[in-house]
Parts: C-alpha cells; structure tokens; sequence
C-alpha cells in the first residue's frame, strides 16, 4: 500500500521537462506549428463560407408559394382526364 502510495506521488510530482515549450531551437525550426497557424488563419474563411453557403441555399430554394403553385399545376395536368396537351389562348399549335 505505500509503496502504491510513493508511486502515484513520484509519478504526479513535477520534475524538469524534456523538452521546451517552444521547439524553435530544434533541427525543424518551428514546423511544428505551420498546421496550428494555417488552421487559425482559414477558419474565418471557412466560417464565411458556411454562412455564404446557407444563405445561398437559402435564397435559391424554391418559396412554399411556388412549391404549392407546382403542386397545384401537377394534380391540374393529373386530373385532366384525356391526356391533351392544354394550350394557352395564346398559343398556337401546329395541328
């Protein structure tokens, strides 16, 4: 049980670290950081676009008024009986 004890309290106490907190002295320079720069840099851009993305899809998604003016038409064109192209009084047809 002690022995447990001088354990757990030698691996928690602090000692010197192995390393620096900043390796720019080794061999590398700083190359350890480039990933950390660049994903701080496009995250703006990154965010700008999904906002740019739902307000596009947004702005061309079709209206619930169209979408019921397409519904309308289809049962319309559903429910006229003999299948005859319904033309327009001011269209012209060719027959």
């Amino acid at each position: 049980m002690i022995a447990r004890l001088v354990f757990v309290v030698l691996l928690l106490a602090p000692r010197a670290a192995s390393a620096c907190a900043f390796c720019a002295a080794s061999a590398y320079g700083d190359r350890t950081f480039n990933w950390a720069f660049l994903g701080l840099i496009l995250m703006p851009f990154a965010v700008g676009i999904g906002i740019a993305g739902v307000f596009a899809a947004r702005y061309y998604a079709p209206s619930p008024r169209v979408a019921r003016f397409q519904a309308r038409r289809a049962r319309s064109s559903r429910n006229a009986g003999d299948g005859a192209a319904q033309v327009a009084p001011h269209e012209e047809t060719s027959l």
